[in-house]
């Protein structure tokens, strides 16, 4: 475009010279070639001027296209960034779950052999807890076998019980059990009441072994019982009680007149 407007120009200074040396020949044509290069030469300056503004447009458009490649560069950069940062976050998340199930498990595999532990222990105590049961309860069964003698007449047990209430000493007594309750227990020997021994809280019962209470000793039972005489009232205070619910057998009864034993023979007529 601006070298059109300089032709144009040219021309125009052209025929200006040669309206200038023909002006003899007359004044109006030359004027009409005058004016008509000026037109000519205000139209190129025109077309230049509009073909710089569309310059500096496109110099502007390739400025601003330019500026958002360089805002597109930088946000993609920060992207990458970004995504470098999420993906180390993703690696580090990702080890600390495993650290944890390991830990985890871990910590239930110990819990599991604790427990495994703790079940055989108490397997052990209670084998040996039945163990102990057991023997007493054998050692009670064989205490019942022996002799027992007979006690003393209550004008000579009454001042045996005196002195040994004097020193304080403490007695035992194996017998049978004629009734217990939670206040006294009742006992015999040899089929005869012997000895009526007050229970109190702190006497200590067992039956077969095992911790009990005297409401728990049944009619029957074998037992061997330690005792004091209480100074004051004068009566036996039970101190432990060792019972085995095994009942000792009862003697036949008499037969009646008439009858016969099994094993015995009818007099001959």
């Amino acid at each position: 475009m601006a070298g059109a407007a300089a032709l144009t120009l040219g021309t125009a200074c052209e025929e200006r010279d040669r309206g200038t040396q023909g002006q003899a020949s007359g004044q109006s044509p030359v004027n009409d070639q005058l004016a008509q290069a000026q037109q000519r030469t205000e139209s190129a300056f025109g077309s230049a001027r509009q073909a710089q503004e569309q310059a500096s447009k496109q110099q502007e458009q390739a400025a601003s296209a330019q500026k958002e490649l360089h805002e597109k560069q930088q946000a993609y950069q920060e992207a990458q960034a970004q995504a470098h940062t999420a993906s180390q976050e993703a690696q580090q998340a990702q080890q600390r779950a495993q650290q944890q199930a390991q830990q985890a498990r871990q910590e239930a595999q110990q819990a599991q052999q604790e427990a495994q532990q703790a079940q055989r222990q108490q397997s052990e105590r209670l084998a040996q807890q039945n163990q102990q049961a057991r023997q007493q309860t054998e050692q009670l069964r064989q205490q019942s076998q022996q002799p027992v003698a007979v006690a003393p007449a209550p004008q000579a047990q009454q001042q045996q019980q005196g002195a040994q209430a004097q020193e304080g000493a403490e007695q035992q007594i194996v017998g049978e059990v004629l009734s217990a309750n939670d206040d006294e227990l009742l006992l015999s020997s040899r089929g005869e009441p012997q000895l009526r021994l007050q229970m109190s809280p702190q006497t200590q019962v067992t039956v077969d072994g095992r911790q009990a209470s005297a409401g728990d000793i049944q009619e029957g039972s074998q037992v061997r019982a330690s005792y004091r005489t209480d100074a004051q009232s004068g009566e036996p205070q039970a101190v432990r009680i060792e019972a085995t619910s095994q009942v000792q057998p009862t003697a036949p009864a008499a037969p009646e007149s008439g009858q016969s034993t099994p094993g015995s023979q009818q007099p001959t007529q």
